[in-house]
């Protein structure tokens, strides 16, 4: 909740140690993106906040008198570091002989040493429960070291040693020298007297860290930001006290200095203020400076570890009373709030803050759009939604997190995309369905997208749209790679040349799917084109009557196998049932079955039309993979060209019943029993006589 507590580990390493450690592998799957056309809760739930960046917004505007001293590299040893630095200043100045300066420097090195290896944890850095180390042994300072840096010195070793009263002695003593005297070690004495007391004597543990600030003000060396970090400790001494607002308001403060430790110590301090009764917080309620940092841990839960998407959330009900009690009506914030009470589920308060918010505040046109759409008030609804989207920024979320976001947390991040993708859903249930696609698309949805394009437009809709908004040129320029990112829906915005080349394609497959292979050519990536010309060529081979049978059947057996291994790549459905977006290897069940089941009692309806168009849509058979069927359906014509008994006509048989025969043993049959009627003379009708089910046979060559 602030700086680390041992002035020899000031900064937090382990900040850049995580960061490291987040990296994801896209690759790892199953991802199934986001999504909002399933049920109600998702298009209902408040979209939550990010604390870092809502705490940016209520910040002091003034510019800090300090800055943190954060240092990336060696921030365990940056004590030692900078102590050497300095003293090395010192000892140049005092005149020193460079070979006395030289022996002192390796003694003081040998005792930071010493001192940064032997010690445990700080007093004030013991978790609860936990027991100290060992105290550090006898350590000698170094004789003929300068006054301040001797006093300093022999202070941080009785410190550690736990001998406080020494330590402060020591201490005192540094700080009693002329200004002169002690030009380098001021604030470092100042800044452990105070953590010396701070958890026997708070009070003089704030006076301490408050003249910290005072020292490196009137022009003593602070080269460790100890300015800086005195804020967040003093805040700790507040919050001991239970002094909440000002400890918000000093780690706020902190926040403003650049230090990265003090976002989690604001929402530690607000998560406590939240639970330190009635009229700790009425007092933190009527503080104009904590009340907003209090609301902003509220409307940004996805910190807590028992926060869950769609559930209520109590502390917002809490932070809500609190204000109720103070007798605010009329605050800076009045958006927050109905946010906050939208999470809590006090949905006439939401509207009522809302309300008071300004006219122009987005998040509160939010409030008021998800309390219309509760109402059934569709068209009210959409209209807010489509102000929220263009008024709401992006967030600079990176690709990991996003992942992290979607996958692992599924928390509905309040942003443009999230809004617009709203908009979306409301638009379908309105039968805008052109708008409706075109609003998913741009938020990133690409599940409920492909939904509207592959089973709600007619395709005569879709390509209509597709060559007015999403030309090739556009989807040329995008680079497909081989784990692509998922698509993010609510939180990163694609790119447009990506959302050209994914619809187009999915555009390409359902021209293919209905035969048009011409058609269908410029709309597929033009890696899988010679494969289409191929299915294409051989199709019409087959179907040509003027051509010997035998020639036919080669023919219509080799588009058979085409469609068979390469059916997902060109006729695949992007989403049920083939589910070519997880390159089929994934079988979920959302979206359609989703809208089938809430179809009638939802607030984002099903409609009739829509139900008639998506029902048209569907392709047949409704079975996962459905071109195979059609590939065996293609070889059993082939078959049918070729005379009874011939091995060629059993190989084909027994080929396109392997294909089926695994999933789905019913639809493979016919094929087994063909194989036996009109071949059971060959190699592989005996072997199908004798197995009583197809044989074990190499399939397209």
């Amino acid at each position: 909740m602030s700086r680390p507590p041992r002035l020899e580990s000031i900064l937090a390493a382990s900040i850049a140690v995580l960061i490291h450690l987040a990296v994801v592998a896209w690759a790892c799957g199953p991802f199934f993106p986001a999504w909002l056309l399933g049920g109600d809760d998702r298009v209902l739930e408040a979209p939550v906040g990010l604390f870092d960046k809502e705490i940016e917004r209520v910040l002091p505007r003034k510019a800090p008198p300090f800055r943190a001293v954060v240092e990336a590299e060696s921030p365990f040893r940056q004590t030692s570091i900078v102590d050497r630095a300095d003293l090395e200043k010192a000892l140049a100045a005092s005149g020193m002989p460079s070979g006395r300066r030289a022996d002192l420097l390796a003694a003081h090195q040998r005792l930071r040493d010493a001192i940064s290896w032997a010690v445990g944890p700080a007093p004030e850095q013991l978790m609860e429960g936990q027991e100290p180390g060992p105290p550090l042994p006898d350590l000698t300072v170094p004789e003929g070291l300068p006054g301040e840096f001797r006093d300093y010195l022999r202070g941080a070793v009785a410190y550690h040693q736990r001998r406080f009263d020494d330590a402060r002695s020591y201490w005192t003593k540094l700080l009693e020298r002329p200004a002169a005297e002690r030009r380098f070690r001021s604030t470092w004495a100042a800044f452990m007297l105070g953590k010396s007391y701070l958890n026997q004597d708070p009070g003089t543990a704030v006076h301490w860290f408050e003249r910290t600030r005072e020292l490196a003000g009137e022009g003593f060396a602070d080269n460790l930001g100890l300015a800086a970090a005195s804020l967040g400790w003093q805040a700790r001494a507040e919050l001991t006290r239970n002094n909440h607002a000002p400890a918000l308001e000093l780690y706020a403060e902190q926040a403003r200095t650049g230090d990265p430790t003090a976002p989690n110590s604001l929402r530690f301090a607000a998560a406590k203020t939240l639970k330190a009764g009635p009229e700790a917080l009425r007092k933190v309620a009527l503080d104009p400076e904590a009340r907003p940092l209090v609301t902003a841990y509220v409307i940004s839960p996805r910190q807590r570890p028992d926060f869950e998407i769609g559930a209520l959330y109590p502390e917002a009900r809490i932070w809500l009373d609190a204000i109720k009690v103070a007798k605010l009506r009329e605050v800076e914030g009045a958006d927050r709030l109905a946010w906050a009470a939208y999470l809590g589920g006090d949905f006439e308060s939401a509207g009522q803050w809302a309300e008071r918010a300004p006219e122009d505040s987005a998040l509160a046109r939010w409030v008021r759009a998800k309390l219309l759409l509760r109402d059934g008030k569709l068209a009210e609804a959409e209209r807010l939604l489509a102000e929220v989207a263009r008024a709401t920024p992006e967030t600079d979320i990176s690709e990991d997190d996003a992942y992290s976001w979607v996958y692992e947390e599924r928390a509905p991040l309040a942003t443009g995309s999230r809004a617009r993708g709203e908009e979306g859903a409301v638009r379908l249930a309105r039968q805008e369905y052109v708008p409706a696609l075109d609003a998913l698309l741009r938020s990133g949805y690409w599940l409920d997208a492909a939904y509207v394009a592959e089973r709600v437009l007619t395709v005569a809709e879709l390509r209509a749209y597709m060559d007015a908004t999403w030309p090739a040129d556009l989807a040329a320029r995008y680079q497909p790679e081989e784990y692509p990112p998922p698509y993010a829906g609510g939180l990163v915005a694609p790119p447009d040349e990506r959302i050209a080349h994914d619809l187009r394609y999915l555009l390409g497959r359902r021209l293919a799917r209905a035969g048009q292979y011409r058609e269908a050519r410029p709309y597929l990536p033009e890696a899988l084109r010679p494969k289409l010309d191929e299915l294409a060529a051989a199709s019409a081979a087959g179907k040509d009557a003027r051509h010997p049978a035998a020639e036919r059947a080669r023919s219509l057996f080799q588009a058979a196998c085409l469609l068979r291994h390469q059916g997902m790549e060109i006729t695949g459905t992007e989403i049920e049932p083939d589910w070519s977006v997880f390159g089929g290897s994934y079988d979920p069940e959302f979206i359609v079955a989703d809208r089938d089941a809430r179809e009638g009692r939802s607030v984002i309806p099903k409609s009739a039309d829509e139900k008639t168009r998506e029902e048209r849509h569907r392709v047949s058979p409704w079975k996962r993979f459905h071109y195979r069927y059609h590939a065996a359906d293609l070889a059993r014509v082939a078959a049918a060209l070729l005379p009874d008994g011939s091995p060629e006509k059993a190989r084909i048989l027994a080929v396109a019943g392997s294909w089926l025969k695994a999933r789905d043993p019913e639809a493979a049959r016919p094929f087994y029993n063909e194989l036996v009627r009109c071949c059971g003379e060959t190699d592989l009708g005996r072997q199908a006589v004798e197995r009583r089910w197809l044989p074990e046979v190499d399939g397209c060559e």
